[in-house]
């Protein structure tokens, strides 16, 4: 199940949000979703989350593309060094919806450029 948290003012996650997914900030890093690719199984885990979430938060009944779903949990996106997995993040008018992806579920996509 999704960890429920009361949104914070920054665009960080806040302590709520780190004590519901057993974290401290110092082990955490904002990465930008477009240098992450999810598998197969991650894709999964964020269809249900995201028919969950809207399901509860706006009485979604029907079905969402991929890309729906991938976009509402882009608010957010960190690396979680102690285990190695991905925590997305939705953010709703005085909530976050943060879905934790396991290590084994996503990549870091190549660098497709030149560093500045």
């Amino acid at each position: 199940m999704l960890p429920k948290t009361t949104k914070g003012n920054d665009n960080n996650l806040n302590s709520l949000e780190l004590s519901a997914l057993d974290l401290r900030r110092d082990g955490l890093h904002e990465l930008d979703y477009e240098d992450v690719a999810l598998t197969g199984s991650g894709m999964r885990l964020v269809r249900q989350a995201a028919t969950a979430v809207l399901r509860q938060f706006a009485g979604l009944t029907g079905e969402m593309s991929l890309s729906r779903c991938l976009a509402l949990f882009l608010d957010h996106v960190f690396w979680e060094e102690k285990s190695g997995g991905l925590i997305l993040c939705a953010d709703f008018p005085g909530k976050s919806y943060c879905l934790p992806i396991p290590r084994d579920c996503w990549a870091l996509l190549p660098h497709r450029g030149r560093l500045q």
